[in-house]
């Protein structure tokens, strides 16, 4: 449609059908609840106003999913609505659709911006087969305790790499780098801004409290790396910020959102929020709900109808709130078009089926979990020997299927290769076995076996929203199983399945060998197969830390420099009944290649804003693995007026390196690498002596000055 007929339909629409443009509701008021169709991810939606005109202008639907649903509640829409506007159909496809990735703290561990950027492009694929317009990802909250429920669908504790990787993704769900969607993208909805991640407490939906120092340096700045990518959409978060509910704060959504990071798409409020304005007792009833989101700036109102229910009252009182009406809506009419859904807005049933779950998507699924597990720990025992042919599994991920993870949108456990499955698939000469639990193998199975694999975690829905936990621990009937496996005095390992880092001090000393795999998705079992029996080699860096206990957390690399920094004597900053920092630091990940750096060089000790330092290595592969070293260069700004972080990272490569092969790696540092925000908000850097670490937080390998 042209832009001028977009115009025109603006100004023939009524107040209530632009404000039915704000308005998202659920899909079975069309249609019923239509089996497997309809997916809620919140609280039902009052049943008010889900009659009657309402129905048939509103602007989008949420889960929706399915060519045939969403042409079914499309055609029912269209058919009583006045101005035949279609319909945007949206949904939370967060690692995936059909064809289930890792989950995001999973895929965050590859480094990879090219990896992500493509598990996005798959997903747009099937949700744009499927008929679904725009997806809510990526999440890039930077968090820092693994208590919160959603750490799963995060990038980890470091800033940087979090708004690379999401900005990553927004460059594969829109298929484009400028803002523009292609033809079978989908619009993307970077999400939650503000700050969500940093809940008091990791206790999900609570407040949040920082100074804007410490906001835009770290918990802000995921966004606005992300935001350059031009994602069509921002959600707000449920979080109060510094008091303010985020839905409701001009500040942070007009000064910040729109102002500092120049946003100019739509913003829309997550499930309910605006309505809940009234538990957060800054608005007395649903009205002053609604004005205040309206004065923020929120343009959708997602599963909640305060707008329509009260926008004659507000714009009688804030008449000149129309304008920005009208714009939103016209933002909406325009992603409407740009979609193409005036001239078709249905999607092709038939074509569905070619796409969904197709051989390319799986394949790569499957190089994406190995890529993604890390090898957190190694004595040996891994890869395991070609000689063993009788494999022992036991544990409750033994053999389940149920390794999709939270968040796994229309991922189905049918499709799931399980561990089991993946290692007898992987060669015929194995003799594997399988049991749940220690006691329910025979002992003549326990007598045979030549190596045995112990495979535990945590329960898929023990992660996600709303699952926040105070306890990172394993179960004990799963600590009593390590210790029984470990009486055997048999050869073993440990996989671990989790939503989350836990904490894994009081076991670690039972676990030879340990492979993290998260949730990792419909590949699952066939990729982990290939790493245990030594076809591929682990390459995952934590993106999280692992706490020993779970009173630890939050805990994070980049923690400010200390007076007393921890130590051995009881007045330093550690806990009286721990040893000091992670189980598993950031950044840390073994690998079966024994990789060897060596030639460090340096351009020159000093550094300005005309002369930038080049630190190059060369890294060897020794083995017979073809595989990508993840290289890692933190910085340490010895002396400045505020304090610091102990170390913070600024640059990362993943390197590919043939095997048998030698590569060379090249950082190039500037001055702005070295600079933050001060207490004013201004940049700034001091004269004086930087360190620099390559991988290893305790060594630094060279120091420059400026």
């Amino acid at each position: 449609m042209e832009n001028q007929k977009i115009i025109e339909l603006l100004e023939n629409m009524t107040i209530e059908e632009k404000i039915g443009q704000l308005s998202q509701i659920t899909g079975e008021h069309y249609v019923g609840k239509m089996d497997d169709e309809m997916v809620e991810t919140g609280p039902v939606i009052a049943a008010d106003l889900m009659t009657g005109e309402f129905l048939y202008m509103v602007g989008s639907i949420i889960g929706v999913s399915s060519a045939k649903a969403t042409n079914m509640v499309q055609s029912t829409y269209l058919e009583k609505s006045r101005l035949k506007i279609p319909l945007l159909f949206m949904h939370d496809a967060i690692h995936g659709y059909k064809t289930i990735f890792p989950i995001p703290l999973a895929l965050s561990c590859t480094w990879d911006q090219r990896i992500l950027e493509k598990v996005a492009e798959h997903t747009a694929s099937e949700l744009r087969a499927a008929g679904i317009h725009v997806n809510f990802s990526p999440m890039v909250d930077l968090v820092r305790d693994s208590r919160w429920g959603r750490v799963m669908e995060s990038f980890g504790e470091d800033h940087i790499l979090s708004g690379d990787l999401g900005a990553a993704m927004i460059r594969g769900y829109q298929k484009n780098d400028n803002g523009k969607i292609a033809d079978d993208g989908v619009a993307a909805c970077l999400k939650h801004f503000a700050a969500y991640g940093a809940a008091v407490g990791g206790k999900d939906y609570n407040s949040v409290d920082m100074s804007m120092r410490e906001f835009h340096d770290y918990y802000g700045k995921p966004y606005e790396i992300a935001l350059k990518r031009k994602p069509k959409f921002v959600m707000s978060s449920f979080n109060t910020f510094n008091g303010v509910p985020v839905t409701a704060s001009e500040e942070m959504m007009k000064s910040v959102l729109r102002g500092m990071y120049h946003f100019d798409g739509l913003v829309i409020s997550d499930w309910g929020a605006i309505s809940e304005l009234q538990n957060h007792r800054v608005a007395k009833d649903r009205k002053e709900a609604a004005e205040l989101a309206l004065n923020a700036g929120i343009d959708v109102e997602m599963c909640s109808t305060t707008y329509f229910e009260n926008y004659k009252g507000i714009l009688e009182q804030t008449p000149q709130l129309m304008r920005e009406i009208d714009a939103a809506v016209l933002k909406i009419l325009n992603l409407k078009n740009e979609l193409g859904l005036f001239e078709n807005p249905y999607v092709d049933e038939d074509a569905e089926a070619s796409v969904i779950l197709n051989t390319e998507f799986q394949a790569f699924s499957k190089e994406v979990v190995k890529r993604s597990c890390v090898l957190l720990k190694n004595e040996g025992m891994l890869p395991i020997d070609k000689n063993s042919k009788n494999i022992l599994i036991i544990g409750p991920f033994s053999k389940t299927n149920e390794l999709l993870g939270n968040w796994s949108c229309k991922g189905q456990f049918t499709d799931v290769i399980s561990l089991k499955s993946g290692i007898t698939a992987l060669d015929s000469t194995l003799e594997v076995s399988a049991y749940e639990k220690f006691e329910d193998c025979p002992p003549e199975k326990l007598l045979q076996c030549d190596y045995m694999i112990v495979a535990i975690g945590e329960c898929w829905n023990l992660s996600g929203e709303g699952h926040s936990s105070v306890n990172l621990v394993l179960e004990e009937e799963q600590r009593m199983l390590l210790r029984q496996v470990k009486e055997t005095n048999k050869p073993y390992s440990v996989v671990c399945f989790a939503g989350r880092p836990l904490a894994m001090q009081n076991v670690i000393d039972d676990i030879p060998a340990l492979l993290w795999c998260w949730y990792p998705g419909t590949q699952a079992g066939s990729a982990i197969a290939e790493l245990l029996m030594g076809k591929d080699t682990p390459s995952g860096k934590l993106t999280m830390s692992f706490p020993r206990h779970s009173a630890q957390v939050p805990i994070y690399y980049n923690e400010l420099s200390s007076g007393r920094p921890a130590n051995e004597t009881s007045y330093s900053s550690r806990y009286q009944d721990s040893e000091i920092g992670p189980l598993f630091k950031f950044g840390h990940g073994l690998t079966y290649t024994n990789a060897r750096y060596s030639g460090l060089r340096i351009s020159g000790e000093r550094i300005s804003e005309n002369q930038d330092v080049k630190i190059s290595f060369e890294i060897e592969n020794p083995s017979d693995y073809d595989y990508s070293e993840i290289v890692v260069l933190y910085v340490q700004d010895v002396v400045s007026k505020i304090a610091r972080p102990t170390h913070e990272m600024k640059k990362y490569q993943v390197v590919p390196i043939l095997a048998r092969q030698t590569v060379t790696v090249e950082f190039v540092l500037t001055l702005d690498d070295l600079k933050y925000l001060d207490n004013n908000l201004q940049l700034c850097v001091e004269p004086g002596d930087f360190k620099l670490f390559i991988n290893d937080l305790n060594h630094p390998v060279c120091s420059i000055q400026y």
